[in-house]
């Protein structure tokens, strides 16, 4: 998996209402199979994102969302397609980067948001996001790591009969064979 996501959908914050905005995505077939790709699935049948931006201070957003997906994996037992469907709800923060003038002017009196102790915003370097971005990211890690069809077990095969020689026992092998001869003990004379 690349790390650029194949879909985008960008909004300006510049341009978000004081009331904030609901927005939805839903990728296209032809934009399914890339997002598929890559994440290194054989297919997504649906994905569909509720989105909900809000202005919490100057520069500062909160971002709300929730996603619904239909995935096809691979089992890993049996390499047949895995169906799931994958629902998701996140919170993400995001601030836009101060220029010079601006962070001289933040760092006078009252220029001072108060986040909660939790949150840690994502720096963006201009009001451009892309919203799609953060769903990709959660729908990722919602995959199963280890999808399995329906009654699939793995066996594992039967151990040999014979038992393996250690590895040493060559070693053992090689140790005898150039063992000097012990000299016979000679008897002492009487």
């Amino acid at each position: 998996m690349s790390t650029q996501p194949p879909f985008a959908s960008h909004f300006d914050l510049a341009t978000l209402p004081e009331k904030g905005a609901e927005l939805k995505l839903t990728p296209s077939l032809v934009e399914r199979a890339a997002i598929a790709a890559w994440l290194d699935i054989p297919g997504i049948e649906n994905l569909t994102a509720s989105i909900r931006l809000s202005r919490r201070g100057r520069d500062f957003y909160a971002y709300e969302a929730a996603f619904d997906a239909d995935v096809v994996q691979t089992c890993v037992v049996t390499l047949e397609p895995v169906r799931a469907h994958l629902k998701g709800e996140f919170r993400r923060s995001f601030r836009i980067a101060p220029s010079a003038a601006a962070k001289r002017y933040e760092e006078g009196p009252g220029g001072e948001i108060s986040l909660s102790e939790t949150e840690d915003p994502d720096v963006l370097d201009d009001a451009m996001i892309d919203l799609a971005a953060p769903v990709l990211e959660e729908l990722s890690l919602s995959l199963d790591p280890y999808p399995k069809a329906p009654g699939a077990k793995f066996e594992v095969p039967d151990e040999e009969d014979t038992p393996k020689e250690s590895p040493f026992a060559v070693l053992k092998a090689l140790k005898e064979s150039k063992a000097p001869a012990k000299p016979a003990s000679a008897k002492p004379k009487t």
